[in-house]
């Protein structure tokens, strides 16, 4: 299934085909495999930006610069592996072997991966922080 890329109605993508691979050329990052698995990799991008930012709608329509760097760089991540973490609900905080205890603190971010690049990109680009939830009032 082709990619829609944004500002069409129903995209699935923030960029397309033949400008992430021109981004990824001249970042120098390693873009390879099939269309298919490329324009995979581009909608779970996308995913990620959209569900992780609150991103401001003139910033879509016309796609701003940053966030089809943002969803390049998402897409070449998303290539190698997930985006989003699961995280297990359980953290073990000390651990007791004989004689010899282990304290552990728990992630500050709840165990979700975190790219700088792609949150430096974004930081304009959004009505709010990468870990702000937006309120609307009934």
């Amino acid at each position: 299934m082709p990619l829609i890329v944004a500002p069409a109605d129903g995209f699935d993508s923030l960029v397309s085909l033949d400008d992430a691979s021109a981004y990824m050329a001249a970042m120098g990052h390693a873009w390879g495999g099939t269309d298919v698995a490329k324009e995979i990799a581009l909608r779970r991008g996308t995913q990620y930006l959209l569900s992780r930012y609150a991103v401001r709608p003139e910033c879509i329509n016309p796609v701003h610069k940053n966030v089809s760097a943002a969803c390049c760089e998402a897409a070449t991540r998303a290539l190698s592996g997930a985006l989003f973490a699961d995280v297990s609900a359980q953290h073990v905080e000390s651990v007791t072997v004989g004689p010899i205890s282990r304290k552990m603190s728990a992630p500050g971010n709840g165990g979700q991966v975190r790219f700088a690049v792609i949150d430096a990109l974004m930081r304009d680009m959004t009505t709010s922080g990468p870990d702000a939830l937006k309120l609307v009032r009934a």
